[in-house]
C-alpha cells in the first residue's frame, strides 16, 4: 500500500493518462468496438509498464519509506553530487549511497546495499555514531582525512542517518604544519643559586658554565635558541615539532646536567618551564613564567610543561636543598603584616583531618594578627581527634576564648576585605573550608608541602617551602622576623614545638639547621618540653591499633614497607597511619613506607621516606601529594585490597619511570 501511494504521488500525470485510456477502453467494449477496445487495452498496459519500469530505474536504491523525506529533485542532486554520501538504516544496514562513495573503494572499501555499515571505516558510519554526533567529526582512512557531516532524515515511521564526507586532508596537513611550527616559549634557571654559591665559592661560575653548556647543546639540538637574560636565568624558543620528543624522553636533559656537575657540586639543580599553548608570545611568556614559579614551589630540579589542559611535571628526584638564609622569611613577614593591616579581619584555616602542625601554625598566624590588633578567627572541625589535646596547651590564654569557629561561622565572618590565611596545605581540595577560600578576595598560603596543583587565582602571598621540616618551623621564622620573642605565649610556643616534633618524628628525621634555629627561638625549658611531648603519648586504643599495623606489615620490592589497619573506620585512623608509616622506617633496609587505613568509606594512605625515594611523586599518581619524605592521599569509595593494588601499581610505575633514563 505504501509503495502504491508513493508510485501514484511520483507519477501523478501518468496515472491520470492511464485512467483516461482505461476509461476509453471500457467505453469501446460497451459500444461493441472490440477491436479498438483491444488496441486501447494493450496500449494502456504497455504505457503502464513503461511508467512502472521508469519508476523502478529511478528509485530502485531508495526505500519507499523515505519518500516523504526525499523528493525526486533531492535524489537527483545527491546522486550527482561529487561528495561521497551514504545512508544507513537504524539496523545499521546500508540503504543508499551515491557514485562518489562507491568510486572511493581505496578509502571506504567495497560497499553494497544491505551491508552492515559497521564494516566500513571501523564503524564510522554506524547509525548510532551518526545519530550521536550532531556536529561534524573527522575520520582517518587510507592515508587521508575526511570530515563527516552527519544528518538525521525522518522517513515514514523510520529515521535514517546520512553521512556526507568532505576531503579534509589538505586542511589537516596545514594544521599539522602550523602546530609543528608553533613556537614553544620556555624558561630555565638555577633554582638554588643562593644556597649553592656559598658552598662552591670560586667554583660556582665554572659549575654553572658546565650546566649551561649542556643546556645550550640540548636547545641547539632542537634548532632552538637559548639566551641568558639575567644571572643564571635563561629564556628558550623552540618549534613544537622539535620539542615534542622530549615528552617521551621524560626530559633526560635534567639527568645529563646533574651528571655533568656531579661530585661536590651536585647540590646545583636546574628547573625549567615551557608554555606549549596557543596564543600570542605575550601569553606564552606569561604562562612559562608562571610554570617556572610552580616548579620552584614544588622543590625545583624539574620541568613543568604548560598545555591547554593543565601542567605536567617531570623530574623532582633530587631532594631540594634547605635554605640557610632567612631573607625569604623576612620578606614574607613584611608582606603578611602589610596584608593584615589592610584587612578588616583575618580568617585562618589548615587542612581537613587537622594535625598538631597545622593547629600550631594556625595559632602562630592568629598570634601574628593579635599583635597587629586585628580580629582573627581559626576555622576548625571540632570532631578532629588532634584538636582537643593540642588546644589544652592554650588553656588560660583568654585571647583564644572566641577564636575557634566552625566553617559555617567562618563563612559568616567572611567579608570583602577579609584576609584568609591557609597554613600547612596548598591543595584546595583538602582545605578545611573550601567555600571560604573560593569566596575570599584576599588569600595568603604558607605551606611546607610540595605544591601539586597550580592555583586558579594567584594568592596575594604564596610562601611554599618544601625544604622546611614543618609549617610550624616556617611560622617560627616568620614570627622571629616580625616581633620580639616575648610576643609568643608559653602555650603557643609549646604547641609550635609539638608541631615540629610531629613532622620530624620527634626530632629524628627531616631536620636541618633551620629546625634547630626554630627550637632555639621557642626557648622551651624542660617542663615545657615535657608538656609538648605529652601530646604524642598514645592511649590504650591507639597503642592497640599500632600493634595491628605492625602485625600487618610486609616488604615490597625489598625496600618498601607497606602496612594496613582495617579494624574500624574512625576519623582518627589517619593519625595512626602516619605514626605507623614513620615507625616502619626503623625496619632494616626499608627506604620508604606506606600505611593504609579506612576512614569512613575512604582509604587514607600515609607515605614516609628516608630521603632516598620521593614518596610525594608516588602518591601524586593516586591523587595525593606532600613533600619528598612525607606525603599522603585519600582514595575515595574503595577498599583496603583495591587501594593496596593501586598503591603497588603506582610504586611499580614510579620505579619504571625512574629506571627508564628519565627523571619523573
Amino acid at each position: 500500500m505504501k509503495r502504491l501511494k508513493f508510485f501514484i504521488k511520483e507519477n501523478k500525470d501518468a496515472c491520470i493518462a492511464m485512467s483516461v485510456m482505461l476509461l476509453l477502453t471500457a467505453v469501446c467494449f460497451i459500444v461493441s468496438y472490440h477491436s479498438l477496445a483491444l488496441v486501447m487495452l494493450v496500449a494502456s498496459v504497455l504505457y503502464g509498464g513503461y511508467v512502472y519500469y521508469r519508476f523502478n530505474v529511478k528509485y530502485r536504491r531508495i526505500p519507499v519509506d523515505s519518500g516523504d523525506a526525499l523528493s525526486s529533485l533531492t535524489i537527483d542532486l545527491l546522486t550527482k553530487i561529487n561528495f561521497p554520501i551514504v545512508m544507513v538504516a537504524p539496523d545499521d544496514s546500508v540503504v543508499w549511497y551515491n557514485k562518489a562513495f562507491s568510486d572511493n573503494k581505496e578509502y571506504f572499501g567495497a560497499v553494497k546495499y544491505g551491508q552492515n555499515s559497521k564494516e566500513l571505516c571501523g564503524g564510522a558510519f554506524a547509525h548510532s555514531v551518526l545519530k550521536k554526533n550532531k556536529e561534524k567529526y573527522d575520520i582517518k582512512t587510507g592515508g587521508k582525512v575526511f570530515t563527516v557531516y552527519p544528518a538525521e532524515v525522518p522517513g515514514m515511521g523510520v529515521n535514517y542517518c546520512i553521512a556526507m564526507l568532505s576531503d579534509a586532508s589538505d586542511k589537516a596537513n596545514l594544521e599539522k604544519l602550523l602546530k609543528n611550527r608553533n613556537l614553544v616559549v620556555g624558561y630555565a634557571a638555577v633554582d638554588n643559586a643562593a644556597e649553592v654559591s656559598s658552598y662552591l665559592q670560586e667554583g660556582y661560575r665554572s659549575t654553572v658554565a658546565k650546566a649551561y653548556n649542556e643546556l645550550s647543546a640540548w636547545v641547539s639540538g632542537m634548532n632552538g635558541i637559548v639566551r641568558e637574560y639575567d644571572r643564571d636565568k635563561y629564556i628558550i624558543f623552540v618549534n613544537d615539532e622539535d620539542f615534542a620528543p622530549n615528552i617521551s624522553k621524560k626530559f633526560d636533559i635534567l639527568e645529563k646536567i646533574n651528571n655533568t656537575v656531579a661530585g661536590d657540586s651536585n647540590r646545583l639543580t636546574l628547573s625549567m618551564s615551557f608554555a606549549r599553548i596557543d596564543g600570542t608570545l605575550v601569553e606564552k611568556e606569561a604562562a612559562a613564567s608562571s610554570a617556572l614559579d610552580y616548579a620552584f614551589q614544588r622543590g625545583g630540579a624539574q620541568v613543568i610543561v604548560k598545555t591547554e589542559t593543565g601542567s605536567t611535571s617531570y623530574g623532582g628526584q633530587i631532594k631540594a636543598i634547605e635554605r640557610t638564609t632567612k631573607i625569604k622569611s623576612r620578606v614574607t613577614a613584611d608582606k603578611l603584616k602589610e596584608l593584615m593591616l589592610a584587612a578588616s579581619n583575618v580568617i585562618v584555616m589548615g587542612h581537613k583531618n587537622i594535625d598538631v602542625d597545622a593547629i600550631a601554625a594556625a595559632c602562630a598566624t592568629a598570634r601574628f594578627a593579635m599583635e597587629l590588633q586585628k580580629k582573627v578567627n581559626v576555622v576548625v572541625n571540632a570532631d578532629d581527634a588532634a584538636l582537643e589535646a593540642a588546644l589544652a596547651l592554650l588553656d588560660g590564654l583568654d585571647e583564644y576564648d572566641n577564636v575557634f569557629v566552625d566553617r559555617v561561622r567562618g563563612q559568616e565572618l567572611l567579608g570583602p576585605d577579609t584576609l584568609v590565611v591557609v597554613v600547612d596545605v596548598s591543595n584546595p581540595l583538602i582545605f578545611e573550608a573550601v567555600d571560604i577560600y573560593k569566596n575570599a578576595r584576599n588569600v595568603a598560603i604558607i605551606d611546607h608541602h610540595v605544591q601539586t596543583n597550580e592555583f586558579e587565582v594567584t594568592p596575594l602571598l604564596q610562601y611554599i617551602d618544601p625544604t622546611a621540616s614543618s609549617c610550624s618551623e616556617l611560622m617560627c621564622e616568620i614570627l622571629e622576623q616580625a616581633f620580639q620573642r616575648t610576643a609568643l605565649k608559653t602555650g603557643e610556643a609549646e604547641l609550635l614545638y609539638a608541631g615540629i616534633m610531629l613532622d620530624t618524628q620527634r626530632l629524628t628525621r627531616n631536620m636541618g639547621v633551620r629546625t634547630f634555629g626554630a627550637a632555639m627561638y621557642l626557648r622551651l625549658d624542660a617542663k615545657m618540653l615535657a608538656k609538648a611531648q605529652g601530646l604524642f603519648k598514645p592511649d590504650i586504643k591507639e597503642y592497640t591499633k599500632q600493634a595491628v599495623f605492625r602485625k600487618n606489615t610486609s616488604i615490597y620490592k625489598d625496600c618498601i614497607g607497606i602496612s594496613y589497619y582495617d579494624g574500624d573506620s574512625l576519623p582518627e585512623n589517619h593519625v595512626m597511619a602516619s605514626i605507623a608509616a614513620d615507625g616502619m622506617l626503623d625496619i632494616s633496609n626499608v627506604r620508604a613506607s606506606f600505611a593504609l587505613c579506612t576512614v569512613g568509606s575512604n582509604v587514607h594512605v600515609s607515605g614516609r621516606s628516608d630521603g632516598s625515594i620521593n614518596v610525594a611523586l608516588i602518591l601524586e599518581k593516586l591523587g595525593g601529594g606532600g613533600r619528598f619524605e612525607a606525603a599522603a592521599t585519600v582514595m575515595k569509595d574503595t577498599t583496603i585490597e583495591k587501594a593496596m593494588e593501586q598503591l603497588r601499581s603506582a610504586i611499580d610505575k614510579h620505579f619504571e619511570e625512574k629506571n627508564s633514563g628519565g627523571n619523573v
